[in-house]
């Protein structure tokens, strides 16, 4: 387990506006990738006291991001190594900015690991931030990933509080291991979890079945869910729920309201995802589309640790299903509606548009190549939701072989959807 040095962090006090010139001065090139990990989880891992409207979703995402960005860094390519390690910095030096940081909380020696779970579960559950930023000061040194999985696990599957992203969350730190992380980052998503906490998702009852052929007709499920228009307000949250007014999910579950999940995890269930975002309305691409792949594979990673994994399968079902009945146009072709291939040279492949992008990572003769510069291209650009989207997809692919050049169509797709439109707040536009 890490123990947080007496040294300064050199990512302390970080101006955005002159990250590049920091990066040099600081010397932070001659740190190791997983040292500078360790220094920016330092600073993302202590929640802040006030956070600015504009930058509220930033700082919900900031952990994740860290993760993402971490899990991406070994694969990205020599060239493109310096700036992906930009981005970590320019992630502590946002998120500095983002508001004073919440004072430690006060000292509690718990009698046991068991003792100080409870407490955070309960004050999850009660929304006693003060009681939950105790405990997770308490727990996160002292638990490993594996083990801060499994005490979570039951109790962020259904959660909406973080907009649902308490699984991704466990999700990428049981990814990131043996390496751990300072503390976790514990206390900063567990407050965000202890924020109105009591926005779940209706669980039915669940059932398993041995049959082989069940992840099919679960995706075909999915085919026949009705579009029933955005919510009324913003949020993943307001989108699940709009959904579950609508009677969306019904679909979902046999004749007599049981869910009826497979033996094994159906990973087959993403390639809906990916092709959502392949046929579904653009202008839902980067924040929409993203999180419909994103919510339902931390919620079946995180199944396994799960007293009802079942539930679990659920879970990601209804997030697919609520973002295409609210964000969806009409019915997926779940045949696949092939790219036709393009003469896209890999090399100009995110300069091109949404579709030929997709095309020409559809049909790439060297997977490995494509794999290696869809990681580089979001390792190295902005946005949360970009990083931890292309790494979804590389994941996607390794867990369901059979439908690997979808998920790299899905995550090209996005990365030149993201070049088309730049964000005109990344920090390190104008920096060299």
């Amino acid at each position: 387990m890490l123990t947080t040095s007496t040294t300064p962090n050199p990512l302390l006090g970080l101006d955005e506006t002159e990250l590049v010139d920091e990066y040099d001065r600081r010397g932070l090139g001659r740190v190791g990738d997983h040292r500078l990990v360790e220094l920016a989880a330092e600073i993302v891992g202590v929640p802040r006291a006030e956070v600015p409207a504009e930058r509220f979703s930033f700082v919900l995402h900031a952990p994740l991001e860290l993760m993402a960005r971490s899990a991406l860094l070994p694969y990205v390519d020599d060239a493109g190594r310096r700036r992906a390690r930009l981005r970590i910095v320019s992630l502590a030096a946002a998120y500095q900015a983002s508001g004073p940081p919440l004072a430690a909380p006060a000292p509690r020696d718990f009698a046991s690991l068991d003792d100080a779970a409870t407490a955070l579960v309960e004050g999850i559950d009660y929304e006693d931030l003060d009681g939950v930023d105790t405990a997770a000061a308490w727990l996160g040194p002292r638990l490993r990933p594996d083990q801060l999985v499994a005490v979570l696990a039951n109790h962020t599957i259904d959660r909406l509080s973080a907009a649902g992203h308490g699984n991704i969350y466990l999700q990428l730190l049981g990814r990131n291991q043996p390496r751990c992380l300072p503390q976790q980052m514990l206390r900063h998503p567990a407050r965000q979890l202890a924020i109105r906490s009591n926005r779940r998702i209706g669980l039915p009852p669940t059932h398993v079945r041995a049959d082989r052929g069940l992840p099919a007709c679960l995706v075909e499920s999915l085919a026949r869910v009705p579009v029933v228009g955005p919510p009324g307000q913003s949020g993943i949250a307001a989108m699940v729920e709009h959904a579950q007014d609508h009677d969306v999910l019904s679909g979902l579950l046999d004749a007599d309201g049981t869910f009826i999940a497979p033996e094994a995890q159906p990973f087959e269930l993403l390639r809906f995802a990916a092709h959502a975002m392949l046929q579904g309305p653009p202008d839902a691409a980067a924040y929409g589309w993203t999180h419909c792949l994103t919510l339902a594979q931390a919620a079946l990673m995180v199944a396994p640790s799960c007293t009802n994994a079942s539930r679990a399968v659920y879970v990601a079902m209804t997030y697919l299903a609520a973002h295409w009945a609210t964000l969806g146009q009409g019915t997926l072709d779940l045949d696949g509606l092939v790219p036709v291939p393009v003469g896209t040279d890999l090399g100009a492949l995110l300069s091109a548009s949404p579709q030929q992008a997709a095309a020409a990572a559809w049909h790439a003769p060297d997977r490995g190549d494509i794999v290696t510069r869809l990681a580089t291209s979001a390792a190295c650009a902005h946005d949360a939701h970009r990083a931890k989207y292309t790494l979804a997809c590389l994941d996607a692919a390794a867990a369901d072989r059979a439908s690997a050049p979808l998920y790299l169509a899905a995550a090209a797709y996005l990365n030149a959807w993201w070049v088309q439109h730049p964000d005109r707040t990344d920090p390190l536009s104008d920096q060299a």
